[in-house]
């Protein structure tokens, strides 16, 4: 039995080597096959954040040019990433040379008296060069693109989201002459930003096709469990730890991926275990699961529950039936929070959360739609936002600070 550590085995934000699931009741891998063989358009693989598409990609993808879209701010700037992974050089340097060549003869003589005669000679040669170098500065644009032609290896742009409107527009038009050429162009991007690329040139009408990545379902995210545990040597006898793990990961596989990494570490398995193991479950899941929370995505929610700042008159406060008071920000985390969260949620079942949380009259109808415009706005900023969930709690009973627990965020519609 080979030994491999946990941290090999469960590894979030890394390639899966021993837990990799294809999901191929969805034939993404063969999508993506069918698109690099076929090429002619580009390609845009889609879905919300931490969903597996980086992953997808690099399994799938040969050999790709890979480019970060963040802080890709004009077309030469994604030129010379692409040149720099090519390792490709602009300046181009060549060099001439003349040669002269000749050959003279010397000869002396000399009498002593007229008894003894010298003589003396000999031949001399020589050669002159002269030589010319010269430099030659090549655009960016021009080197990479043949470079990328030559080498056909298919072009990745991950977050493609990030880069401002105006400078896609630029990419994709300066991109279309690779498709011509057999060169497959994917961009990568989160799921409301779908249709960047058709936006960013009307003239990629028809040359677009479109893969998306969508929320796991909870029976794809056990198999990620079922493949770790295995290789561990460890044991969930009826599946209930991961059942679990995998209806708290909200359709991510990075979470459980990394749910399933702790609760291993909890049952102190750092390696396969020799003799086998069962996996218990935590005393407190709630505790289990606040300890999962990074610090990024707490600040996060407790930026969308201030709001932005006030001005003129104070918010409204709403009391809600269990006793706490909270301004339409809270009310609508609370409300969220109340509905499981789902992944997904309309304005008529957010409508819904509401009145049943607070006491009396709720808000009216669309005010809980405005507040959610700063999550949403937030949610672009960081790039389709974290991928923990609002949950909001009051351990403290009525009249005291409001405390939050979040692991997964849930998406408006």
């Amino acid at each position: 039995m080979d030994i491999v550590r946990v941290s090999q085995v469960f590894v979030p934000g890394k390639l899966p080597a021993y837990t990799y699931n294809p999901r191929p009741e969805l034939s993404l891998e063969q999508q993506l096959n069918d698109y690099v063989e076929e090429a002619g358009s580009i390609l845009t693989v889609a879905g919300p954040t931490k969903t597996g598409k980086s992953v997808l990609l690099r399994t799938v993808v040969k050999d790709p040019v890979w480019v970060d879209g963040q802080g890709v701010d004009s077309v030469d700037t994604l030129w010379r990433r692409i040149g720099d992974a090519l390792n490709i050089y602009t300046q181009y340097e060549t060099e001439t040379s003349q040669e002269q060549s000749g050959t003279a003869k010397l000869g002396t003589e000399a009498s002593l008296f007229t008894v003894l005669k010298l003589t003396g000679g000999g031949e001399y040669a020589g050669t002159e060069a002269e030589g010319y170098r010269y430099a030659v500065e090549r655009p960016i644009a021009a080197v990479a693109r043949v470079a990328l032609e030559k080498a056909q290896r298919p072009l990745v742009v991950d977050d493609f989201h990030f880069i401002e409107r105006n400078v896609q527009r630029q990419i994709v038009r300066a991109l279309k002459p690779l498709l011509l050429a057999d060169v497959p162009v994917i961009f990568v991007s989160i799921g409301h930003r779908v249709q960047d690329v058709v936006t960013a040139e009307p003239d990629m009408t028809g040359r677009v096709t479109s893969l998306e990545v969508n929320f796991w379902s909870v029976d794809e995210l056990k198999v990620i469990a079922q493949k770790g545990f295995q290789t561990l040597n460890v044991s969930d006898p009826d599946e209930g730890l991961a059942e679990k793990l995998a209806a708290t990961s909200y359709g991510s596989p990075h979470l459980m991926q990394k749910f399933c990494r702790e609760l291993s570490k909890a049952s102190d398995v750092r390696e396969t275990v020799a003799g086998g193991l069962v996996l218990q479950a935590p005393p407190d899941w709630d505790a289990f699961f606040a300890a999962q929370v990074d610090g990024a995505s707490a600040a996060w929610l407790q930026r969308l529950l201030r709001g932005p700042q006030e001005r003129g008159s104070a918010r409204t406060q709403w009391r809600l039936k269990d006793g706490r008071t909270l301004d339409g920000y809270g009310l609508t985390l609370a409300a969220i929070a109340s509905t499981g969260p789902e992944l997904a949620l309309s304005k008529d079942q957010m409508k819904i959360a509401v009145e049943k949380l607070v006491e009396g009259p709720g808000p009216a109808a669309g005010s809980t739609s405005r507040i959610s415009t700063p999550a949403r706005r937030t949610d672009r900023s960081k790039g389709g936002g974290s991928t923990a969930v609002m949950a909001l709690v009051n351990r403290d009973g009525p009249g005291q600070p409001t405390r939050l627990r979040c692991w997964s965020a849930p998406h408006f519609k």
